[in-house]
């Protein structure tokens, strides 16, 4: 904040984040505690899944929930008609149980509604369960904005037994959307101690090197062997909830750089050919292009693009779907410096930074 302004306001983190095995146990109290009447929303997966482990418990709570199973995108339309639901049904509070575009969805019906709001995460593919921000898309998949909640998410239930069952890719996946953050963070500009920026810009910072370190360090032990690991919760935490808080602070801080930035423009130009990939296998690609515009050294460019390989993920645009014409070229060129407050002075290092993700 601006010695000049009157304040500022932030939403970071949530009300409880409950991690570990077993802890979906808590489920029911804290559904009773919030009415006890919940509208759930969830996978056609993921619902079931954890919806077996609770139904004995809500049952013998006195719980009957309302249960919607979205297979659609996660837009504005479907989110107000799950408010309508609610309020239809006298909820008095909605439960997300998902990955990104449930939980989001969940978060906006939340928020249109004025309810209180739980998300069960399934999986780290994003740190969306514990972000007060809702990614939105129209019906055709391409991006839609987001819906700003008035409130942090309530409580978070991140069980590690039912996070393991998710797909390896979806924590490949997870852990390079993490990574992204401190490339991010840095680009264009050079931080060495918190006299060099703002505070909260600082704050992203070294929380940002916490991640990366520690996602470059047991990553791969992570992936390779999951639970075994002695590592999990550990990169449950970090996924789901400190990346969040970096987000948290990034607010307003022109934090939609290069790696997102890839992100977006693909699901807005190469909206059918993204349709098949993770958020967070296109941003782990834009982080390749993001180290290579903030001019790392090469050694750390290398680990990173190892690293994705040995998850199997994508590491270049054409694998993404990108079509290398020049109309596309310069379409991509022309998003990226508006949308992350780059100068035309920067062109020559951008467009070099792309070509290095192009192909191999």
């Amino acid at each position: 904040m601006n010695d000049n302004e009157a304040y500022a306001k932030l939403k970071v983190g949530v009300g409880k984040f409950y991690y570990g095995s077993g802890c979906l146990a808590e489920l029911t109290r804290e559904t009773v505690r919030l009415g006890g009447r919940p509208l759930i929303i969830g996978g056609p997966t993921t619902t079931p899944l954890v919806m077996d482990q609770i139904k004995d418990r809500f049952l013998e709570a006195g719980v009957v929930p309302t249960v919607r199973v979205h297979t659609s995108q996660c837009s504005r339309t479907w989110a107000e008609r799950y408010r309508r639901d609610a309020e239809e049904m006298g909820c008095t509070l909605i439960l997300g149980i998902g990955g990104g575009k449930c939980l989001d969805l969940a978060k906006c019906a939340a928020t249109f509604g004025g309810l209180d709001l739980i998300c069960v995460p399934t999986s780290v593919a994003t740190c969306v369960a514990s972000s007060s921000v809702c990614i939105m898309y129209q019906d055709d998949g391409s991006p839609d904005g987001s819906v700003d909640m008035d409130k942090e998410v309530d409580v978070v239930i991140a069980d590690t037994d039912v996070i393991a069952t998710a797909p390896k890719r979806t924590l490949a996946a997870g852990i390079f959307d993490s990574i992204a953050k401190l490339p991010e963070v840095v680009h264009n500009v050079t931080i060495t101690n918190y006299r060099d920026c703002s505070l909260e810009k600082y704050i992203c910072t070294v929380n940002s090197q916490a991640i990366y370190q520690f996602l470059t360090g047991e990553g791969k032990n992570v992936y390779d062997n999951g639970m075994a690991s002695g590592r999990f919760t550990d990169l449950i935490l970090t996924n789901l909830l400190h990346t969040s808080v970096v987000s948290g602070f990034s607010s307003g801080l022109n934090q939609l750089a290069l790696a997102h930035g890839l992100y977006d423009f693909m699901r807005r130009s190469f909206t059918t050919e993204a349709a098949p990939f993770l958020h967070g296998e296109i941003v782990a690609v834009g982080v390749l292009m993001q180290m290579a515009f903030n001019e790392v050294h090469p050694t750390y460019l290398n680990e990173v693009r190892e690293l994705m390989r040995h998850m199997q993920m994508p590491d270049t645009l054409l694998k993404l779907g990108f079509t290398p014409d020049d109309n596309s070229m310069e379409s991509l060129l022309e998003y990226l410096i508006s949308s992350t407050g780059l100068q035309d002075s920067d062109r020559p290092r951008l467009t070099k930074a792309i070509r290095l993700i192009l192909q191999l």
